[in-house]
């Protein structure tokens, strides 16, 4: 019979909730846009597996849609949103902005981590059409609602596209199908992470936002200046309670299933190349091949925003060249190739953080040439999590390991960049008082939150030294 682990209430709210705070804080940090936000999907799917016991083989799967439903919220702009909060005459436009944009990430994020959660009761074509209505949806709320700008949370003056009405209409879209498709109680468990999600992410970029609007009326003297950390900290802590609050109250339901789910034992024991070609393919395609070709049909149609346009050309290119595409292309990999699960779900989670140091670090270098330092390094970096990847895969402990290796190679990337570009040997003068809340403050939470988080996680597998295993 299998051992079942028991976590009181409280580790499903702190656990993902630091898990996610950090995981937010990185992305900002190392690697914004949607593919950042892989970051913190990726980490928290992996804390709630832990907490719920999920299988090896269900984790790997759960891991990669965490990272596409949590990414997929990083396609909106929400730069000028917060600036509203500094104007006193339109904070409360930036609020709700930051609200409904906090609450649509969550809502989207539910319905995906979700199906992930559901994924071997499910079948392959109820996720694939899911999801072609999810992109159906995001064409026409960008169509109806974002691109004329019917309802906008940016700035007129110098407008960028939003897409958060977008991403509103594909999840209802998505939502309504599964309503109807799915088994009663399969659609509870999504309609209760969806809930808690919405109220964790609306919470969570809401009142995440009035630490700017602290910081703008304080004199420009004040020792902390890093608002606009602390309002990331906010909503990944905010978000993460909420997707744990959600997952307890599900718990029972999950493990049941979970405990009857078949297992398939080749996804652990595969040919590694077989993995890393699948891999490799994948990095090409979404983030050389495609934007190669569909970026530049899409900023040449940028002079439309603010007005409605027939359907055209462009527009498909958005879609296509958005991040729901190209997860939905991850999904599909791992529907054929189940093997590469973990490969998929940690090395590309990691491969946009490296692309991203290397493009600070070597701003000169144009495209994507592979005769370049910059190429070179972001291969060496990417080719190093990729072969850990594949060794704890047929280890022992496989989620806490690769929870733990995903959490220190991002740290290693926020480190070298501290190194790199925030001089932190210049402290000359700087009392302990500055060090702490002037200087190095942000990656002090950084640290403190990942050793926290590992420490966590090694207690958990210390109480079942035998779970995880092959």
């Amino acid at each position: 019979m299998i051992k079942q682990k028991h976590y009181p209430p409280w580790m499903f709210i702190v656990f993902p909730s630091i898990t996610m705070l950090l995981g937010w804080g990185l992305r900002g940090y190392i690697g914004g846009g949607p593919f950042g936000a892989m970051i913190p999907g990726a980490l928290v799917a992996l804390s709630l597996a832990m907490l719920l016991d999920l299988s090896v083989e269900a984790t790997s799967i759960l891991v990669i849609f965490g990272a596409v439903g949590i990414g997929m919220g990083g396609e909106m702009t929400y730069g000028q949103t917060l600036g509203f909060l500094r104007n006193p005459d339109t904070v409360w436009w930036g609020t709700l902005g930051t609200t409904v944009k906090g609450s649509i990430w969550g809502l989207l994020g539910g319905i995906v981590l979700g199906l992930g959660l559901l994924y071997h009761k499910l079948s392959k074509k109820t996720i694939i059409i899911a999801f072609l209505l999810l992109l159906t949806g995001m064409l026409l709320g960008f169509k109806l609602i974002n691109q004329p700008m019917v309802i906008y949370f940016s700035d007129p003056a110098k407008p960028r596209p939003e897409s958060w009405g977008a991403l509103l209409v594909g999840a209802i879209a998505m939502l309504v199908f599964l309503k109807y498709k799915i088994e009663a109680t399969d659609f509870k468990i999504i309609a209760r992470i969806v809930v808690w999600g919405l109220i964790g992410g609306g919470l969570g970029f809401g009142l995440g936002g009035f630490w700017m609007v602290m910081g703008s009326h304080l004199p420009k003297e004040v020792i902390f200046q890093s608002w606009w950390k602390a309002m990331e900290f906010t909503f990944g802590m905010l978000f993460g309670a909420g997707l744990g609050i959600a997952v307890w109250l599900s718990r029972k339901e999950i493990i049941s299933q979970q405990l009857v789910t078949p297992t398939d034992s080749t996804f652990t024991s595969g040919l590694v190349w077989k993995e890393l070609v699948v891999t490799v393919i994948l990095v090409l395609v979404i983030f050389w091949f495609m934007p190669d070709y569909l970026d530049p049909i899409v900023d040449a149609d940028s002079s439309n925003q603010g007005h409605f346009s027939m359907l055209n050309l462009a527009d498909l290119a958005k879609i296509f060249s958005n991040f729901a595409f190209y997860g939905f292309i991850m999904i599909l990999a791992v529907m054929r190739f189940p093997s590469s699960a973990w490969q998929i779900g940690i090395t590309l989670t990691f491969c946009y953080a490296a692309i991203d140091l290397m493009q600070d670090v070597f701003p000169d270098t144009l495209g994507n040439s592979p005769f370049s330092t910059s190429f070179l390094l972001i291969f060496l970096m990417i080719s190093a999590v990729s072969i850990l990847t594949a060794w704890f895969q047929r280890k022992s402990q496989i989620i806490r390991n690769m929870f733990l290796l995903l959490v220190w190679s991002c740290m290693v990337v926020a480190f070298i960049r501290l190194g790199l570009f925030e001089k932190p040997a210049d402290v000359a003068g700087l009392s302990l008082f500055k060090l702490i809340y002037g200087k190095f403050f942000v990656h002090i939470i950084f640290a403190l939150s990942a050793i926290y988080i590992t420490w966590i996680s090694v207690q958990m597998s210390k109480a079942f030294p035998d779970s995880n295993k092959n």
